[in-house]
């Protein structure tokens, strides 16, 4: 666990400075890490621990509305050995950050891909997820930060975060049977006998803002996840006002705040990185809001009144296109 490699060496160079000057500045928030053995899995946080020092904790040294840090200096880390549900969410085996989304009326706790960092760069971009966590409030103040992992079953437990009057807790348990983050999926329609298909990824929101956030605007996205999105047609097509002779084509798109743009690439399948020289065409979409949240992120043929419809939606966004045979 590269994490906790780094944690030693920053505890190392610690006890390197005399024992004067050690005297002269106190570690205030010191380094430590919790583990929990769960059959023959291993879940654990690295984190440091501030405390109270007469100052008010929530809602003004841990601001409300604000993502924290869940500790101080380096930013938390958790790993998990094994694949896993926390809080209601798929998490795969591997090591993220944790932070938190304290406010009145609710705790948020969230895992991030990106670790290694100081805890204030948090880049919510790359969030793998955000769910809401229980709180609850303590008679006896906890002077310095805590966090503890308890088992409640022989593949299960609970995570707290304990500091001044509150607690935040979480479940989580071990998962042999974990849903993909982003299954492979498909959409077809047929026009007088000819096939087209768009094979495609379909990520979750997982509490995460999609617009702007998980999808950046200005930058190229590829309109789904993991590999490729593909388009195959034995027809020659027009989508919107664009020419598409029939063959295999990647599909990316440029998102923007009032605007989105579907890229159609000659790119060949399964390699993911954009090349603007290989574009067959780039075509505006219509945006509409959806009512309800469309989750996970679907592609998928609409047959109206005036004609078949590709649309791309996810959130509360849908954009769309139509499609006819030339």
């Amino acid at each position: 666990m590269q994490i906790f490699r780094i944690a030693a060496v920053i505890v190392c160079s610690v006890l390197l400075v005399s024992d004067g000057v050690s005297q002269q500045r106190p570690i205030l928030s010191p380094r430590d890490s919790v583990f929990l053995s769960l059959d023959t899995n291993v879940i654990s946080v690295n984190y440091s621990r501030p405390s109270m020092r007469g100052r008010k904790i929530m809602g003004e040294l841990v601001p409300w509305n604000k993502v924290w840090r869940t500790g101080a200096n380096l930013a938390t880390h958790l790993h998990t050995s094994f694949d896993m549900v926390l809080g209601g969410v798929p998490v795969p085996r591997g090591t993220y950050t944790l932070w938190t989304l304290p406010a009145p009326a609710g705790w948020k706790i969230i895992l991030n891909k990106q670790t290694g960092q100081w805890g204030t760069n948090y880049d919510a971009r790359q969030d793998l997820a955000r769910f809401d966590a229980r709180v609850e409030t303590v008679a006896a103040p906890v002077d310095t930060f805590i966090i503890a992992l308890q088992a409640t079953g022989k593949t299960s437990g609970i995570m707290k975060l304990m500091w001044e009057n509150t607690v935040v807790s979480t479940v989580f348990e071990k998962n042999d049977k974990i849903r993909p983050i982003s299954p492979m999926d498909s959409s077809e329609t047929r026009f007088r006998g000819k096939h087209i298909k768009i094979k495609y990824s379909r990520p979750f929101m997982r509490g995460r803002e999609i617009w702007g956030v998980v999808v950046p605007y200005d930058s190229v996205w590829r309109t789904g996840a993991n590999l490729t999105t593909t388009l195959t047609t034995d027809a020659d097509l027009r989508v919107g006002q664009a020419s598409l002779p029939a063959g295999t084509y990647t599909l990316y798109s440029l998102p923007k705040e009032s605007k989105f743009t579907l890229i159609i690439s000659k790119k060949p399948a399964g390699f993911p990185a954009y090349d603007p020289a290989m574009d067959a065409a780039q075509i505006d979409l219509a945006m509409t809001k959806s009512t309800t949240p469309i989750d996970p992120f679907r592609i998928w043929f609409d047959a109206t009144k005036k004609g078949t419809m590709l649309r791309l939606g996810w959130a509360r966004r849908v954009y769309s296109v139509p499609v006819r045979m030339k």
